[in-house]
């Protein structure tokens, strides 16, 4: 008797460590392809900037001018989203750790970024013949994440400055779990914090110029608070510690969604011209990007794809993030190459598209050869499943 029960209670501890390793938050689908629909728009914005800065003016700058910004502006969204809907399963079911927490952060960004962070600021300009003293400088500021404060604090910054926006978000994730500790786990409170505390970093910072004539709002790790934030309280919301889950039955019909679609997007794509106030656009790019990833966990998402395929979408456009600008210097020198002659459709549209599937296939190569082998080492510091 005394070995059977032994026996069932050996099992029922089997069954109960399986449950609490096989806790969910489940698959958003339609997440992974805003992901990759919000890398396609940096691109589109980096390259048609890029070629106004050598001089060829397209129309399609105008278009894209402001689109980069919102796009990354997105990604932060969804960070707040998925990483505050994790820790809530965590804090909920007693399983949060914070050597867990970082160490999830660490295997999922770092890999990729100091591969980029040995390539670009290391390899590459002490090839070109960079200075020493540049390269020591700019390995410093990017191995202590601060290529954000480079841009502030610099005049001229000659390094692979795409790096900037990462570095930003590993401030808010070293920040959000003592932020959690000091709000006493309320993620509702945490969200209204960080989302005043970003807003009011805009309207401060806004009219501060950096030394290399930037807006230094820009690259102020606190503006980027207000977007994280409201991805925390759409999790707030998607977790029932917020009223509005009823809202989806409404808000997210296949035609609602294209008429805020198609009139939001005219104001990302410049349609609203350029009679925007800070407030103003503060405002409608949080509401516009908060109801993108709401909508984007909705099954009648209108961008929803099969699984396979948008999961595909998702593990790339890290990568795609990373390496776009490679990859646009590249369609720029075969554009060189080949003297093709210039037109709008040539240089607005065809070089960004061919700048896209280069930054495809480069980022293919690296999640599945470099990436996704690493990452499966977050399986042993992981109690609540995102995507596998």
């Amino acid at each position: 008797m005394f070995c059977i029960l032994v026996k069932i209670s050996i099992n029922q501890f089997i069954v109960s460590a399986k449950k609490e390793t096989n806790l969910s938050i489940g698959y958003f689908g339609g997440m992974d392809v805003l992901r990759f629909i919000c890398a396609t728009g940096v691109i589109f914005h980096h390259a048609t900037l890029t070629l106004k800065d050598k001089g060829v003016a397209t129309h399609a700058e105008s278009i894209h001018r402001f689109s980069g910004s919102f796009f990354l502006d997105v990604f932060f969204i969804i960070s707040g989203f998925l990483i505050s809907l994790i820790l809530m399963k965590e804090y909920e079911t007693g399983t949060f750790s914070l050597k867990n927490f970082f160490m999830r952060r660490i295997i999922r960004i770092w890999p990729l970024y100091f591969l980029a962070v040995i390539v670009r600021i290391w390899l590459i300009p002490s090839i070109n013949g960079m200075s020493p003293t540049m390269i020591k400088e700019n390995l410093l500021y990017a191995c202590t994440f601060s290529i954000n404060f480079q841009l502030l604090f610099n005049e001229v910054v000659k390094t692979y400055t795409i790096l900037w926006s990462i570095c930003i978000e590993e401030h808010i994730y070293l920040l959000l779990p003592f932020l959690l500790l000091l709000f006493k786990h309320k993620f509702r409170s945490v969200s209204y914090f960080l989302i005043a505390t970003g807003f009011i970093s805009w309207l401060y910072f806004i009219g501060v110029p950096s030394k290399g004539n930037y807006s230094s709002a820009y690259f102020v790790s606190s503006s980027y608070f207000y977007y994280f934030g409201i991805g925390m309280l759409l999790a707030c919301i998607q977790n029932g510690k917020f009223p509005g889950k009823k809202l989806e039955q409404t808000i997210f019909k296949p035609v609602t969604q294209a008429i805020v679609f198609l009139i939001f997007f005219g104001f990302v794509f410049n349609g609203w011209g350029s009679h925007r106030t800070l407030v103003s656009t503060l405002i409608i790019t949080g509401l516009f990007g908060g109801y993108l990833v709401w909508a984007s966990t909705q099954e009648s998402f209108l961008f929803k794809l099969k699984p396979k395929l948008s999961r595909y979408m998702g593990n790339i456009s890290y990568a795609m993030y990373v390496t776009h600008i490679i990859t646009i210097g590249l369609a720029i020198a075969f554009f060189k190459k080949k003297e093709i002659h210039f037109s709008e459709a040539a240089f607005g549209w065809g070089l960004p598209i061919l700048a896209t599937v280069l930054c495809m296939v480069l980022s293919t190569i690296l999640y599945y050869a470099f990436e996704r082998p690493i990452l499966k080492l977050k399986k042993k510091f992981t109690t609540v499943k995102n995507k596998e």
